[in-house]
């Protein structure tokens, strides 16, 4: 009888393992996205606390994003089950004044110090992954309530804190906009169109003024060039884009070569909702990258 029981408990034992691997291998992959900000979008409003703050400040800096399903353990059936998960990772950016003359770098509050982005607890509904939403504290302990939402290449954020208004507590109403990387929208105009090759060609022949006519880091000037993933930007990037625009019927016409530049021959810009960084999310395993 007792080798009976034994022989039963060891059949279920090996069924539920054989249930978890099963369930296991067929998880969804978490996917990776990496956004950058568009502080023209942004705005972080900032009130209360002891200095009683009363101004609007906006975003300079990236993220990434994690979705996907977790596995998690039901305990009363001792079924893993698989559950919605989101996060932000890798949040490196300031809280600025867009309103300074100074060009950035300039000084500004951490982002992820302030806002505690990754530490927020994200999900979404089977139903509409695109919509995500996000519970936590911010940096000072004060909860927060945030909405994402995924729309093709943007990612727009919204929310902020949903304590009661206190006055020691410092409060934030957030409502961002960030775009997939990289994002060669060199005349800012919000869309990637025959418009930017000259725009961009320009910004190749002088960086750095580019970058201080339009308030950027050189790791903003990456963020939006760099469509090859070599770390620079340069003539093989431009070709890209226009090899892209091409090839999606936006331009027709060819467009006059500068002496300055002798365009490379590169692929096509299908990477540009494509790249995925070589890193791995701090995340639990089974991750791909987004495309």
């Amino acid at each position: 009888m007792n080798r009976v029981l034994s022989l039963c408990c060891v059949a279920t034992i090996l069924l539920m393992w054989a249930v978890a691997a099963h369930q296991a291998a067929a998880d969804p992959p978490l996917v990776l996205r990496d956004y950058r900000f568009i502080p023209s979008k942004t705005t972080v409003h900032v009130s209360g606390g002891p200095s009683d703050y009363n101004l609007n400040l906006t975003i300079a800096g990236e993220l990434g994003l994690v979705t996907g399903y977790n596995e998690e353990l039901d305990p009363t059936a001792h079924v893993p089950t698989l559950e919605p998960y989101a996060q932000f990772v890798d949040v490196h950016g300031i809280l600025y004044n867009p309103l300074s003359a100074a060009p950035l770098p300039l000084p500004g509050w951490d982002l992820d110090k302030t806002l505690n982005m990754s530490g927020w607890n994200g999900t979404f509904s089977a139903d509409d992954p695109n919509q995500l939403f996000f519970l936590g504290a911010d940096g000072q302990g004060v909860a927060m309530r945030v909405e994402a939402t995924i729309d093709g290449g943007w990612l727009q954020i919204t929310g902020g804190s949903s304590d009661p208004p206190s006055s020691n507590s410092v409060l934030y109403q957030i409502n961002a906009l960030a775009h997939l990387l990289p994002f060669p929208d060199f005349n800012f105009d919000g869309a990637i169109t025959a418009s930017d090759i000259s725009a961009m060609q320009q910004a190749l022949a002088d960086p750095q003024d580019f970058e201080t006519e339009h308030n950027l880091s050189a790791a903003d000037f990456a963020a939006m060039g760099d469509l090859n993933g070599d770390g620079q930007v340069n003539n093989a990037d431009l070709q890209m884009l226009l090899d892209d625009l091409k090839i999606n019927g936006e331009m027709t016409d060819p467009v006059p070569e500068p002496a300055a530049f002798v365009l490379l021959a590169a692929g096509s810009l299908m990477l540009l909702l494509r790249r995925g960084r070589t890193r791995l999310p701090r995340t639990p395993r089974n991750c791909q990258y987004g495309r």
